[in-house]
């Protein structure tokens, strides 16, 4: 197949973008589209929006032109229409201000000397739309659509501009805003990513501590395993041999899969050492409790989790939830009441910590970084199969609420 052309290849690269920003029409990047700059932009498209219209119809009073003549009126209220249309469908609202560009001077009334006005041929509410609509076009959309829709808009203006340094000026004005929407844009976009892989390397943390505990539980269960089966032959002398031999097989498959798990599990040690503290649980929640309480912190403790014991890996679970959004109000809400608890009810645990609105400024004053203690809770009771609720309160405070199936899977 033969090797397509440097020529057809770059004629392609730039019918495209043009046919796009012509005729067919697409949502905006959804990491930086409207969606999220859209309560932004009302803010300013409002005030824009009316400004336009105004100062569309002004220069017409200054040339004592009726200000009920139809085609001022409508003229007027295009002006401001692309500004509002610019907060939800940036393209669109470009399509409207380039046929205004090119076809509203044309419309004037022939005693409106605007360019000796004010040197354009525009009215200025016009110009203010475009500015706007451009801006926002290029905080929407990628380098090829902004390219073509800065291009098109120069060339829908260059008939009404004779003098080629006008033409200059009005290019080099369109592509410094376009410049500025684009470069907000992608840095964004940056920050959503940077957010992102925040988020995911906290998830991956809490999932690495998680195969931690899941690696002493398992190990302290076969390691008693293997010593049972180690010992039986010694404890009952009467065994046949298969039986024996039966034994030694579970014995070695136990010490087999110890070494393996060993193995694996050991680069998630950051020391390259075994951790050989007991794993906390629901019983040593009291104590994390009381030293909350001793420096200060209003605390209320209600547990009522029954006779039973909790099954492997749900105790240290719990507990470490329960530490970090401890954690979490000392430092965003310092002098709040807070209250712990936990409550066995149809095979579930459900662990809550709420607390009242701060007394104090929070420690924490970046509002908007990632939290990461929240996303390691979240990815823990999802490893669990369990439900993860986190949100404000009514009266100003914030509620953790965590819910583990006893009977609980782990399905990574």
């Amino acid at each position: 197949m033969a090797e397509v052309g440097w020529w057809p290849r770059l004629v392609r690269a730039v019918v495209r973008p043009l046919v796009f920003v012509v005729a067919r029409g697409a949502p905006p990047d959804p990491l930086v589209g409207p969606a999220g700059l859209r309560g932004l932009r009302w803010v300013v498209a409002a005030p824009t929006a009316v400004a336009a219209v105004v100062l569309a119809n002004a220069p017409f009073r200054v040339f004592r032109v009726s200000q009920l003549e139809p085609r001022i009126v409508l003229s007027s209220l295009l002006a401001g229409l692309p500004v509002v249309l610019a907060v939800r469908y940036p393209l669109v609202a470009w399509r409207l201000i380039a046929l205004q560009v090119l076809l509203a001077p044309f419309t004037y009334p022939a005693n409106a000397d605007l360019e000796r006005w004010w040197g354009w041929p525009w009215v200025m509410g016009l110009t203010i739309s475009t500015g706007f609509v451009l801006f926002a076009l290029a905080e929407s959309y990628d380098g090829p659509v902004v390219v073509a829709a800065w291009a098109l808009t120069t060339a829908a203006a260059w008939p009404h501009l004779p003098d080629w340094r006008e033409h200059v000026l009005a290019a080099l004005l369109g592509a410094g805003v376009m410049v500025l929407g684009n470069t907000l844009r992608s840095r964004r976009r940056a920050d959503l990513r940077r957010v992102a892989e925040q988020s995911r390397a906290a998830a991956l943390e809490e999932r690495t501590r998680i195969a931690r505990e899941l690696h002493d539980v398992v190990s302290h269960h076969m390691s008693v395993l293997v010593l049972r089966a180690d010992a039986a032959p010694y404890r009952l002398p009467g065994l046949a041999p298969e039986v024996r031999a039966e034994f030694q097989l579970l014995q070695d498959i136990a010490r087999d899969g110890l070494t393996e798990m060993r193995r694996m599990l050991g680069a998630l040690r950051s020391d390259g050492e075994a951790e050989t503290a007991p794993q906390p649980g629901v019983g040593e929640i009291e104590e994390l409790v009381r030293r909350f309480g001793a420096a200060g912190t209003a605390i209320e403790l209600d547990i009522r989790c029954g006779p039973d014991p909790l099954p492997v890996g749900i105790g240290p679970s719990a507990y470490r939830i329960v530490r970090e959004a401890l954690s979490n109000s000392a430092r965003h809400a310092p002098g709040a009441a807070v209250s712990v608890g936990l409550a066995v009810d149809a095979g579930r645990l459900r662990i809550t910590v709420s607390n009242t609105a701060a007394a104090r400024p929070a420690l924490d004053a970046g509002g908007d970084r990632p939290r990461q203690g929240l996303a390691g809770m979240a990815e823990r009771v999802r490893v669990l199969g369990g439900e993860f609720r986190a949100a404000p309160t009514p009266d100003g405070g914030f509620a953790v609420i965590a819910e583990l199936p006893l009977g609980g899977r782990a399905d990574g």
